[in-house]
């Protein structure tokens, strides 16, 4: 009977559609073709290594705390912070300041202080490395184009100095690897790259031929449909939400829901990155993930090299949940609140291990992949037990800015849910309708007598 049960929990997981959303850079690749924002491999590299190496200010002193790169900040060394971040905060006064930051991030390892990770940039690069030496007679697909007017694979770019004869992948090939598995598994999935930048073009540009079975590497990829129309998502300071998208503009967040739950092949969207940076780069002003646990066929987990849960203003993604007082509405979840999620649904991939290379195409293992089946698996322990997870009392407002927080406790079975449902839509209107504090204190005590 055991596992009777067991096969049928595997079979709702693997039914369930996957909605993936795909930040860009320093998540599936570390260079850029956009003319006017160029950045080689190698740039991209050191780039990176700022990004996942860390110490701590002492005065006007810095005090390395890696000896190598790493994703997650040392233990016990609650003021470390990552060198980019160091620099970030002593170069950058304005937006202009930013070419200074980016000029001294991409040449880290060529100067103190920063040649001390020499070795772990040629590691990285050497990951890097296209593997097939080209030959004329190459069934290939010559679509790119560098500087020089040579042609290219598909997703390769030429090295940033002239004398170096290699090519290098520009997406990460781990990447078409995953895509590759899950179709190898008949899973139901959409690709959706979430950059807040204007990347998304180039992005569509490089994927097509690949998926068109043009890459040496990944002949046997199936063909998968790729959306030419780019979506934007625009935030406005009343905290309403809004796509445009294949011709139609979707103004609510259920819609949007919808419409992203039922996006196909590959797709590409811009976020707002106007209205992240007027909000100080706080997360409840970031990349929009919405998360309906109501609904048992779509799981949306997005991957993003700036999800971090040390602080508010070093995360990307600000988590909507919709809201059980009101169907129709997705609410802030706090950010202390976001640990419920970090398995589930909002997932920093490891680089560091990424760019490891020792991980080969031929491995049993994917990254991306072994990210999504534990998602998954953490996903379905939460459905199982969403009857234990509820709002806090005070946490739903009328336009829904002020970010709710998301309490656990193993009592709440012991009430019965509609109850409990009817407290969530009896404090709702109370909010809607700006009655007095003192009926939310009757209400408080109400709902603490279910609890109990």
């Amino acid at each position: 009977m055991t596992n009777s049960n067991e096969n049928i929990k595997v079979s709702q997981k693997k039914n369930r559609k996957l909605i993936l959303h795909f930040d860009q850079h320093n998540t599936i690749q570390v260079a850029c073709t956009l003319p006017g924002r160029n950045i080689t491999v190698e740039e991209g590299v050191n780039h990176f290594l700022t990004t996942a190496v860390w110490g701590k200010e002492e005065g006007n002193k810095w005090i390395w705390l890696s000896e190598k790169p790493d994703k997650n900040k040392p233990p016990n060394q609650p003021s470390a912070i990552t060198y980019f971040k160091y620099l970030e905060k002593k170069l950058v006064g304005t937006p202009n300041d930013r070419a200074e930051l980016k000029k001294k991030t991409c040449r880290f390892v060529y100067e103190e202080p920063g040649n001390r990770y020499r070795y772990f940039f040629n590691l990285y690069l050497e990951s890097l490395t296209y593997p097939r030496k080209i030959e004329k007679n190459d069934e290939i697909n010559w679509t790119n184009h560098d500087s020089y007017g040579s042609k290219l694979p598909p997703n390769t770019i030429p090295a940033g100095d002239p004398s170096n004869n290699f090519l290098y992948h520009l997406i990460l090939p781990e990447f078409f690897d995953m895509i590759r598995r899950l179709q190898r598994e008949n899973r139901e999935f959409a690709i959706v790259l979430r950059t807040m930048g204007i990347d998304s073009q180039s992005f569509l540009d490089t994927v097509r031929p690949v998926f068109e079975g043009k890459h040496p590497d990944f002949h046997d990829i199936k063909p998968i449909e790729i959306n030419p129309n780019i979506g934007q998502i625009q935030r406005f300071d009343d905290d309403r939400i809004s796509l445009t998208m294949d011709d139609h503009i979707y103004d609510n967040e259920k819609m949007i829901y919808e419409k992203l739950s039922s996006l196909r092949g590959i797709n590409a969207i811009r976020d707002d990155f106007v209205y992240w940076q007027k909000n100080k780069y706080e997360c409840y002003a970031a990349k929009p993930l919405w998360i309906n646990l109501n609904d048992i066929h779509h799981h949306h987990i997005i991957f993003d090299d700036n999800i971090r849960l040390d602080s508010y203003d070093d995360c990307i993604v600000n988590i909507r949940l919709l809201n059980s007082s009101d169907i129709r509405k997705f609410v802030n979840v706090h950010f202390n609140s976001y640990k419920y999620f970090k398995t589930t649904s909002i997932l920093q991939p490891n680089l560091v291990e990424l760019l490891n290379p020792d991980i080969k195409l031929n491995s049993n293992t994917n990254h991306y992949l072994s990210m999504i089946e534990n998602a998954e698996k953490c996903y379905e322990d939460l459905l199982k037990e969403k009857r234990k997870y509820f709002f806090d009392i005070k946490d739903i407002s009328e336009n829904n800015k002020v970010p709710i927080h998301i309490k656990y406790s193993d009592n709440i079975d012991k009430i019965n849910r509609n109850e409990l449902e009817l407290c969530y839509f009896l404090k709702y209107l109370l909010y809607q309708k700006n009655i007095f504090s003192f009926l939310l204190i009757d209400l408080h005590n109400i709902f603490q007598h279910f609890l109990s």
